[in-house]
């Protein structure tokens, strides 16, 4: 729900910077005091916290944070932006005048940010891949956060259900209105929470894991057996058969396959192509 206070200083924030946002871009400011409340309580952040902030826009999220963690790195790729930013947050806020996709991400404890909705995806993924924090609070579209839970054999399992599922524990901790943002989107929101997993697929693993995924979800409703018949065209073996995998599996949708049937198709796939790779040395 709109908190009016909140509304009417993003509209005068923005006017000040001459800021006009973009739904292309994914330009939507919180405008929800319940809505940051629960990013913080979901977030447990507190006074010996580093937290990352990802497309801080006017600072009204950074703000709170600030009030309660130690140290908050806000990224902010606009300059108008990160120009009036500097100005309104407390000392204890450092602002990063860069673009999150094309930059290392900061160290950090947690990760607590609305990010903008265009990028969410490719960001989580940077996240995933890159970062090394405790716990993420991140706002997405509902659409994108019900991917992100979704079980095998559903419409909505995906890649990313797969690689958000083996890298972290993930839970959507609330559901938000389109009138907690301005200007409103025209899809509901959504809170999650990822808690990172020890001993998560990291390095040239995660890389190995990625690109099967893209190549199987290609071609989601397609047999295991068929997808990779496809995909064995680009190994160098070219050899779809030599990966020691289940006939079950075999037979299996790519779309019913577990997160660890993924990681296990992956390994082995990783396995032919190395092995493929001596051979012809």
């Amino acid at each position: 729900m709109t908190s009016p206070e909140i509304l009417e200083h993003t509209k005068r924030a923005l006017r000040d910077i001459g800021l006009r946002p973009s739904r292309r871009l994914g330009q939507n400011f919180v405008v929800d005091q319940s809505l940051i409340d629960l990013m913080l309580e979901a977030g447990e952040v507190g006074r010996s916290d580093t937290v990352l902030e990802i497309g801080a826009g006017i600072g009204t999220l950074t703000k709170a944070i600030a009030g309660r963690a130690g140290r908050v790195v806000a990224i902010e790729k606009d300059e108008a932006a990160a120009e009036f930013l500097e100005r309104v947050v407390p000392g204890n806020v450092e602002v990063l005048r860069r673009d999150a996709l094309e930059s290392p991400l900061p160290e950090a404890d947690k990760v607590v940010s609305n990010l903008p909705y265009s990028i969410s995806t490719p960001l989580t993924f940077k996240l995933l891949s890159e970062g090394r924090f405790r716990l993420a609070v991140l706002t997405y579209q509902k659409e994108v956060a019900d991917r992100m839970v979704a079980a095998p054999g559903g419409p909505d399992y995906s890649r990313l259900s797969v690689a958000c599922q083996l890298r972290a524990e993930v839970e959507v901790v609330g559901t938000f209105p389109e009138s907690s943002f301005f200007p409103a989107p025209r899809v509901k929101s959504a809170v999650v929470r990822l808690n990172p997993r020890v001993g998560a697929v990291a390095g040239s693993q995660w890389a190995r894991l990625d690109e099967t995924l893209k190549a199987l979800f290609s071609q989601r409703r397609r047999t295991l057996r068929k997808a990779l018949f496809t995909y064995g065209k680009m190994l160098r073996t070219g050899s779809p058969s030599r990966p020691r995998i289940d006939e079950e599996l075999m037979q299996m949708r790519v779309f019913e396959l577990s997160p660890p049937d993924f990681l296990h198709i992956a390994e082995e796939l990783g396995r032919v192509e190395v092995k493929g790779a001596g051979g012809t040395a």
